[in-house]
């Protein structure tokens, strides 16, 4: 957590500074440097996370005499946490848990340009411009509500001083979520408020016109909580896409962190290789979830790429038997005058689409994500059946070809799927093989039995006609021999 600003002098320059909060033995902590958020009078946002306990931080103070002249300085600092009604988002005061307040200049990095160093400071029952206390005069109560600082000092021109300040933060009476540091209302924070004013070298009298005297922090604490998921294990195929999502993991924004092998070597694809992987899933604010990725090799399709021939593995998806052809005239079918698969085709995805596990697409239905991938790679579905969305668009009902226990909802909007078989002979009478793997033929368009030839990616094939097998398809070469028709194995030449 790092974050602060302040405003130059708009007159005459004199002493500048900038504060700071910052922890650097937790980076979960949530800051919004640089990005601006204006509410209210505050200019920057923290958050700090106490559900361990107290949490020590140190708030930097770092002021520069920018004149060619010695300058005496006086700063003050308050942390409004129980006195000012609406901040109220983290309890602060000076000191640590550890030991009490020391004098100013223990905090101070050493610098010989700095002198005349001296504090008083203010408690929490006091009134907001009050610093009148000595460190003598406090008792082991009062430093536990120390909570407003001004620093006197004389800095030679050119100079800079750095002040840490030790301090301590506690719960208040507001917690956010860790997401909701940008959008929580001002009142959920602690404000710390700081001014600068310069003075002529030994001199305080007054306060002056010029100086750099505007500062606003807000810190809250926040909840953190660990990554949650659906599952921790999965099991996906070579080239599958992972994500967040795979696991069911909450927030649904979480990302893929480090990834490792049964070894402990970090991998940077995952599912390039089959084996078991350790994921590290990773969301600011949070904390990290470990979880478990299998991948396994993606099968050989039984439609002419090698292979067992059983019953459920024809390339459709569908384990039914019967006849070696499917007298249907068409693969396709109309519902409420659109163009659709009909139900029990195979059909693949032309762009990165979501499963969903309902009919009305929303962020939080969403099950499963396909990133776009070339033909060869694209995920297959079997449509299972239609429906519509509350305000009647129309689904398909699926599942996935190659992992059968994910069923849901996938659109069945123009562009984004297509049939994954080819049901008519391509007008050059010719396709090309383009899977890396090649494709067998075999002697009967069931492509089970005896292997007869196997082609090699990039083969060009003479056709003869389309057997459509079931809910599948074949070409049979002009050789009388037949191969599959799947789009991610053969392209028509």
């Amino acid at each position: 957590m790092n974050s602060g600003s302040n405003d130059k002098d708009p007159q005459t320059g004199g002493l500048t500074w900038k504060g700071f909060f910052e922890d650097p033995t937790d980076t979960s902590d949530v800051s919004l440097v640089g990005q601006n958020v204006l509410q209210g009078n505050t200019k920057n946002r923290s958050a700090v996370n106490v559900n361990g306990g107290e949490k020590n931080l140190t708030y930097v103070v770092q002021i520069t005499n920018t004149t060619d002249q010695t300058l005496s300085g006086r700063y003050f600092t308050s942390f409004c946490d129980k006195d000012i009604t609406g901040y109220n988002g983290a309890k602060l005061r000076y000191g640590s848990t550890i030991g009490s307040v020391q004098s100013i200049d223990h905090y101070m990095t050493a610098n010989d340009a700095v002198s005349n160093v001296s504090a008083q400071y203010g408690l929490t029952t006091d009134g907001g411009i009050d610093y009148g206390h000595q460190l003598s005069d406090f008792s082991a109560a009062d430093q536990a509500n120390i909570v407003r600082l001004q620093l006197d000092f004389t800095i030679k021109a050119g100079a800079t001083a750095t002040f840490n300040l030790p301090v301590v933060a506690s719960k208040g009476d507001n917690s956010i979520k860790a997401n909701q540091v940008a959008t929580a209302p001002d009142s959920d924070f602690t404000i710390i408020f700081g001014a600068m004013y310069s003075y002529k070298e030994g001199t305080f009298t007054g306060v002056p016109t010029t100086g750099d005297m505007n500062h606003n922090l807000l810190l809250t604490t926040y909840d953190i909580t660990a990554i949650t998921t659906t599952k921790d294990t999965a099991t996906v195929q070579t080239g599958d896409t992972v994500n967040a999502a795979t696991f069911g993991a909450d927030p649904t924004d979480a990302k893929i962190g480090k990834v490792t092998d049964a070894n402990g070597n970090t991998v940077t694809n995952p599912t390039a290789q089959p084996g078991t992987y350790t994921v590290e899933l990773t969301r600011d604010g949070y904390l990290p979830k470990t979880v478990t990725l299998t991948v396994t090799q993606r099968p050989s399709d039984n439609n002419g790429n090698g292979g067992s021939s059983t019953g459920t593995n024809n390339g459709s998806g569908n384990s039914s038997t019967g006849s070696d052809v499917d007298t249907s005239t068409s693969p396709n079918t109309v519902i409420d005058g659109q163009t659709v698969a009909k139900k029990g085709r195979a059909i693949y995805a032309l762009k990165g689409l979501y499963m969903y596990n309902k009919t009305t697409f929303t962020k939080s239905a969403r099950t499963y994500h396909y990133a776009k991938q070339i033909r060869t790679k694209r995920p297959i579905f079997i449509v299972d059946g239609y429906t519509k969305s509350s305000n009647g668009a129309l689904r398909y009902r699926v599942h996935d070809y190659y992992h059968k226990s994910r069923k849901g909802y996938i659109t069945a909007k123009s562009g984004y799927t297509a049939l994954a078989y080819y049901f008519s002979v391509p007008k050059s009478k010719a396709v090309r093989v383009i899977t890396s793997t090649g494709i067998n033929s075999y002697g009967n368009s069931s492509l089970s039995g005896k292997k007869l030839t196997h082609y090699k990616k990039g083969t060009v094939l003479k056709v003869k006609k389309v057997v459509k097998y079931k809910l599948a398809s074949r070409f049979q070469l002009t050789n009388g021999r037949y191969i599959s028709g799947n789009k991610t194995y053969v392209i028509m030449k």
